[in-house]
This record gives structure tokens, C-alpha cells and sequence, in this order.
């Protein structure tokens, strides 16, 4: 690690924009579908699921990523210490909790993989050739192991955590590439970074809100009273 120190901390950086960050977008944007129903963010998961190679793509592109960047952030936050408590500069905290969300994302994806994508793993439904991807998720929070309030406190927590490590990350991302060299560009990335993270959080805040609430049961049908035919009047019948 010492020896190549430099290109592992750029690919490091690079691998946490392009491609996880862009997928991070894409997932929750996707997922943020549900709040327009269960047509539309089905539409939306089967046309992903039906790509051609989506097994190469996910691991080439999505898993394999994913591990080298959680593997040495892991690596870089166990030998990374914080000043906040001498230095209490916003620098610093975003430092801090850099290192903090990372942790507590690691968790959450640990989780979410296993509650959804690698679900028939521990007996659950296999989420990609299921027909009905909204009522699977759907009944994943409601009906799987926990109540849904705690599904939603995980997953809420999560996604904040996940959104501000991608957000803060897009900020040093600019400055480690050399992107942002002024303090004026800085403060500017900033408040870009500090938008895109609040439409995410938007996208990831509907999709929770659709996909753990319960389904709406249909009314049960109201009863027609039946007309019973009167018998016609006495003048009218004959003899």
C-alpha cells in the first residue's frame, strides 16, 4: 500500500464516483419510481433486468468496485485519526464523518443486499425473475423479519449515510483530481454537491415512503338490493 500509495488513492477515488456514485444516482432515481405506482417502477426494473449480460455488468461494473473501494477505505480509516475534538473546523468534520457514514454504509449495503438481491440466499424470493418487483419490495418491508417502522429507520439512516459519503466524496473528488483549485471553486462544488445530495435524499425518501407503506386493500362491493318481480294487477290477469 505504501508503494503505490498515490495510484491507489486516485483509482480509490475515482471507483467512488464512476461507477458506484453514478449507479447510486441511477438506483435511487429508479427507485423513486415507485411513488408514481407499481406500473411504472416495474416497467422501469424488469427493462433493467432484461439487459443483455447484467450478471458481467454488475460484477465488472457494480460488486467488484464496490469491494476494492470498501476494502481499502476500510484500509484508509483504520489509519486515519480525527481532530475535530482540537480542530473543530467544517473541513474537519466533513473529514470525520466521511469516515463515519463509510462505516455505517458498509453495514447497510451488507443488509440491503441480503434483504433484496441475494434475498433466496436465506429462503427469500429471487428478486431479478419475480414478476412482480414492487410487491416483492413491498412485502420485503412490511412482512420480513422486522416491522416496517424499523425496515424504514435502516433504510433511512442508510440512504442518508450513502448520500452524504457520495456528496462529501464528489467535493474531495474535485480537489484530489486537481478539478477545484480555488477556495472560490471549492465553495461552489460545495453547494452543487450539497443540491445533487438533496434530490437524492427526495428520490430516496419517496421510493421509502411508496414501498413500506401497506398496500390499499380494494373496498368490498356493495350489496344490490334485488328487485323481486310484483305480480301484475288482478284486472289485467285473466278469467
Amino acid at each position: 500500500m505504501n508503494r503505490h500509495h498515490f495510484l491507489l488513492r486516485r483509482l480509490h477515488s475515482l471507483m467512488g464516483i464512476i461507477p458506484i456514485g453514478a449507479f447510486l444516482f441511477e438506483h435511487l432515481l429508479t427507485n423513486s419510481l415507485a411513488w408514481l405506482g407499481k406500473g411504472a417502477f416495474n416497467k422501469q426494473v424488469h427493462w433493467l433486468h432484461e439487459m443483455h449480460y447484467l450478471l458481467v455488468i454488475e460484477i465488472v461494473f457494480i460488486f467488484l468496485p464496490l469491494a476494492f473501494h470498501a476494502v481499502y477505505g476500510v484500509a484508509i480509516a483504520l489509519t486515519s485519526k480525527s481532530n475535530v475534538q482540537h480542530y473543530p473546523y467544517m473541513d474537519n468534520w466533513r473529514y470525520t464523518l466521511q469516515r463515519v457514514t463509510a462505516w455505517i454504509t458498509i453495514v447497510f449495503i451488507v443488509v440491503h443486499l441480503l434483504h433484496f438481491r441475494f434475498a433466496h440466499w436465506l429462503g427469500g424470493t429471487m428478486f431479478p425473475h419475480t414478476p412482480d418487483p414492487f410487491a416483492v419490495t413491498q412485502n420485503g418491508f412490511l412482512h420480513l423479519l422486522m416491522p416496517a417502522w424499523l425496515w424504514f429507520v435502516i433504510y433511512a439512516v442508510g440512504l442518508i449515510c450513502a448520500v452524504y459519503h457520495f456528496c462529501n466524496g464528489i467535493v474531495t473528488f474535485c480537489i484530489t483530481w486537481g478539478i477545484t483549485v480555488s477556495d472560490n471553486s471549492r465553495r461552489r462544488m460545495s453547494v452543487i454537491a450539497g443540491v445533487v445530495g438533496v434530490v437524492m435524499l427526495a428520490w430516496g425518501g419517496m421510493s421509502l415512503y411508496a414501498l413500506s407503506r401497506p398496500a390499499k386493500t380494494a373496498a368490498p362491493a356493495a350489496h344490490t338490493a334485488q328487485v323481486v318481480p310484483q305480480p301484475a294487477d288482478q284486472a289485467a290477469l285473466p278469467g
